[in-house]
């Protein structure tokens, strides 16, 4: 699948996905609960010290982490909150280095490390770099230079040291979704996505107002071929059919294996003379090349229905004329390509 884009399924279905930002909504919890409780903390040893308006004003910081915590314990806060959330924690570790030197700096590092898991990766790099200029800006303000320069330094290290993670993060959910979606013996895609595929390609279409199109293929007497000749032969023959298919498909189109010897490609931003062609190529990859498995050599066709996506359409209408479609090529002989009316 090399050739083929991976396109984003929807949330709801892929279990990699589900993992991080479960892992993330965990990992915030944390920080609005744990910020809350050490202001908390901190507040109180201010109020202890006499010090009344800085421990009321850290008490009311706190209590603005618990309510967002509570507000967003079964779901990720929206990215402004967070960035709030980052500017208010920065502000006071600032005037904690202000107030307390070299002591102060210690409460910069877990702030740094907060950033990883508050904002997505297309803001993230922003949003640290805001942070890093306001903290050395303090840092060389409080701090002599020789200590300066030092913590800065480190300060990158941290900030390189979670980029890394992020972009390993990043790899690894793509290749636990590749092989949790993809199936073992074709290389396609499972049917069990079929659903978020199909709903994302319209999506897409619809916002950018761009073409789309579908093929249903179906292997013709596929069942005749494993009684005849086993199942061992006819799963090579599937490979063999999702390779030619994956050969066919561009980056950017889509190949699932729906059923059995059934195979649907989704061919996003494509004019209904383009998809009618990369089909035809589809089933002529199919019926003209003959299949040899070890000393056998067979000859297998195949059906195809294609749909063109209509404005307004739902998704499962569109599956289901392209499926009409096929049934009509199954009826009137096979081995050709019927287009849904």
């Amino acid at each position: 699948m090399d050739n083929v884009m991976t396109p984003v399924p929807s949330s709801k279905t892929s279990a990699t996905h589900d993992l991080w930002q479960h892992f993330r909504l965990l990992a915030m919890r944390t920080i609005y609960f744990g910020s809350g409780l050490v202001i908390a903390g901190s507040g109180l040893y201010s109020l202890l010290a006499s010090n009344w308006l800085a421990g009321l004003a850290l008490l009311c910081v706190s209590s603005g982490f618990f309510i967002i915590g509570f507000l967003y314990r079964n779901e990720l806060a929206p990215q402004w909150i967070n960035f709030l959330v980052i500017c208010c924690l920065g502000t006071l570790v600032s005037v904690s280095m202000k107030s307390a030197g070299i002591l102060g700096v210690y409460w910069m590092y877990p702030i740094l490390a907060m950033v990883f898991f508050m904002f997505d990766k297309t803001i993230f790099v922003l949003v640290i770099m805001l942070i890093y200029a306001l903290f050395a800006a303090v840092i060389y303000q409080v701090l002599p230079f020789d200590y300066a320069w030092r913590v800065a330094v480190s300060m990158l290290v941290l900030i390189g040291v979670g980029a890394a993670f992020l972009v390993m993060m990043s790899s690894m959910q793509k290749r636990l979704f590749a092989a949790a979606a993809t199936d073992s013996l074709t290389g396609c895609y499972k049917r069990e996505y079929l659903s978020d595929f199909v709903q994302a390609a319209v999506e897409k279409a619809m916002k950018q107002k761009q073409p789309l199109a579908l093929v249903q293929i179906d292997m013709d007497s596929f069942q005749a071929l494993n009684d005849r000749y086993g199942y061992l032969l006819g799963d090579k023959v599937l490979a063999e059919t999702a390779r030619r298919l994956l050969n066919v498909a561009r980056e950017g189109d889509c190949v699932i294996r729906s059923n059995g010897a059934e195979f649907i490609a989704i061919f996003p931003n494509t004019t209904f003379e383009e998809a009618t062609e990369l089909a035809n190529e589809m089933l002529d990859r199919i019926r003209l090349e003959p299949y040899a498995v070890k000393s056998l050599t067979v000859t297998v066709t195949a059906s195809g229905g294609l749909a063109l996506y209509r404005a307004r359409q739902h998704w499962s209408e569109w599956l289901e004329a392209a499926d009409a479609a096929l049934f009509q090529a199954k009826s009137q002989g096979r081995n050709r390509l019927k287009v849904a009316q």
